[in-house]
């Protein structure tokens, strides 16, 4: 399968389960590896992510897993001006 189809296939897999609903991770396919990259909100979307990805691709095609869980800070207190 060519690379392009292949990203095709992720792509709307990622977007179509509802384990993801997922459409703004970056994937490349590369090499003989499949890389997804992006943020996502918690640990377990980055696991189905990687489960709805797997089942998508061919055995001879590793996967690359590059999503890093997004970060936000605890509210500080509002700044005083004075």
């Amino acid at each position: 399968m060519e690379p392009k189809h292949l990203v095709g296939r992720i792509r709307e897999a990622l977007a179509t389960d509802p384990r993801t609903n997922v459409l703004d991770i970056t994937i490349k396919v590369s090499g003989g590896k499949a890389f997804i990259i992006g943020e996502v909100n918690s640990e377990e979307r980055k696991q189905a992510a990687r489960e709805v990805v797997s089942e998508v691709l061919p055995p001879d095609i590793e996967l690359v897993d590059e999503l890093w869980i997004a970060k936000y800070d605890e509210p500080g207190k509002p700044e005083t001006l004075g």
